[in-house]
């Protein structure tokens, strides 16, 4: 996944219109989440990850492997049967550090994904291709930022090092779709570091990446549904004051723009209540507001998914 270049010159602009932090969980069930330490951002989000896996209340805590252990075993006799089983997920976690002479200029956190379809090696073979290709182009961006802090005398004159980092979190995983939020992050000079967190949906039988036109039987009537309910559980942030006024969204067609435009992009996944969509950082509110999650229930939504996609 490319690192958008943009948001350092984002970052500088938007810190003149900074609100105080908020954070929780709103009354109509969006979820802020708030970077109180903007200086120490990576192990900051680590915690907020794991504070919202722990209360969530799916069962994606009995799916989700610890780091560089694989899933339970499928039981025996299942695949034959023609039952649905989950994919077995493993996740390994890779730090590494970059040095000029004695000074750390550069760390990076990186997890490592392997998928195996149990008796479906053309869906592993097309799931790893997808990993190994986001893989190749964090490896590649890399060589980039290294440059830069390289010449940045911030980090060879102060001791402060730039990161970079991209995690991954198992959202839905049943043997009909397999769903990841994607969370990446770091700090490239500048007043502050960054992140965001994205989807990544895979047809579990295929292992095709899926795109809204790929789940929604009823494309315009699933927009329909999910932006009005975004635009609902936004009336309760507006109240509090946390959204930019509507006049400073003008430039991407409002408020309303904004979640329509999602429907085009990563920023959603599977969950096993939902879809959720993601607003990140200076999309709809100020970077001390943090990022929101936007949870659409199936209820809302099975009548216009496509039949294996349902809830």
């Amino acid at each position: 996944m490319k690192i958008r270049r943009w948001r350092n010159a984002l970052c500088s602009v938007c810190m003149a219109v900074l609100l105080v932090g908020c954070g929780g969980t709103g009354d109509d069930g969006v979820q802020i989440v708030e970077e109180e330490n903007i200086t120490d951002l990576v192990p900051a989000e680590e915690d907020a990850k794991t504070a919202e896996e722990s209360d969530s209340g799916t069962s994606e805590e009995a799916e989700l492997p610890e780091a560089g252990t694989e899933t339970a075993p499928l039981e025996s006799g299942s695949a034959e049967s023609g039952e649905k089983v989950p994919a077995v997920v493993n996740i390994e976690e890779e730090k590494q550090e970059y040095t000029e002479g004695e000074i750390v200029i550069m760390t990076t956190d990186y997890d490592h994904v392997t998928v195996t379809v149990e008796g479906n090696e053309a869906a592993t073979a097309a799931v790893m291709a997808e990993f190994e290709k986001r893989e190749q182009s964090f490896e590649e961006s890399l060589a980039e930022v290294l440059e830069w802090a390289k010449q940045d005398s911030l980090v060879t004159d102060s001791g402060m090092s730039y990161s970079e980092e991209c995690g991954y979190a198992v959202k839905r995983n049943d043997g009909r779709i397999l769903s990841f939020s994607v969370f990446s992050g770091g700090f490239e000079g500048g007043a502050h570091g960054y992140y965001m967190e994205y989807g990544l949906n895979f047809d579990a039988e295929t292992g095709a990446v899926l795109t809204i036109a790929d789940i929604a039987q009823d494309e315009a009537a699933f927009q329909e549904i999910c932006v009005r309910e975004m635009l609902r559980q936004c009336e309760d942030l507006r109240a509090q004051g946390i959204l930019f006024e509507e006049e400073m969204l003008d430039y991407s067609g409002g408020l309303q723009g904004i979640l329509e435009n999602k429907m085009e992009g990563e920023e959603w996944y599977f969950t096993e209540e939902g879809v959720c969509f993601i607003s990140n950082i200076y999309e709809i509110a100020p970077y001390a507001a943090g990022h929101f999650q936007f949870d659409i229930p199936y209820e809302m939504i099975n009548e216009v998914l496509k039949e294996e996609y349902r809830g």
